[in-house]
């Protein structure tokens, strides 16, 4: 009878470790969020009205792995090109634009459904002070469109991205 018992509770513990390891794993791989979205918009409120930080086109990715990695590019519709045709020999002007017309960063990321919260725990990013950060962003998810607030960031307060998913 003994062995049985053994037996029979150590199947329990298996089980239970199971079904613990299952919400870290949907938290990583939200089958609501996995996948590719472009960006639609990027908005800061700054002194009472709204600012298009990338203008009024801009352009980008998002794409969440089912991996729980992630990446992220939005860039102005409109930069401008190199006059000399070579990146490492822009102007003070050209780098300037270029710098405050993109943003990237990559890392791994988890989703609590329940507080409606996108993780970032970011790698790398283009604005260097984020390396390393660990962000929560709240989120909406109506059909299709995928709205964040992100911290306060870009010299305004805080955020609001809007992604749509690509098919």
């Amino acid at each position: 009878m003994k062995p049985m018992l053994q037996t029979l509770r150590a199947a329990a513990l298996v089980a239970l470790a199971l079904c613990l390891a299952v919400p870290k794993t949907f938290a990583q791989a939200a089958p609501g969020v996995v996948g590719s979205w472009s960006l639609v918009s990027l908005t800061a409120s700054r002194s009472g009205s709204e600012v298009e930080v990338l203008g009024p086109h801009p352009d980008g990715q998002l794409i969440f792995g089912t991996d729980g990695r992630y990446v992220l590019l939005g860039v102005r519709a409109n930069l401008p090109k190199f006059a000399s045709g070579n990146r490492l020999l822009g102007t003070a002007e050209e780098n300037l634009l270029i710098v405050q017309g993109n943003f990237a960063h990559f890392g791994t990321y988890t989703v609590d459904p329940a507080g409606q919260v996108i993780v970032f725990h970011i790698q790398k990013s283009t604005f260097p002070n984020w390396d390393g950060d660990v962000q929560r962003r709240p989120f909406t998810l109506d059909g299709d469109r995928l709205t964040y607030v992100t911290p306060g960031s870009f010299g305004y307060g805080a955020s609001k991205v809007v992604w749509q998913r690509m098919k």
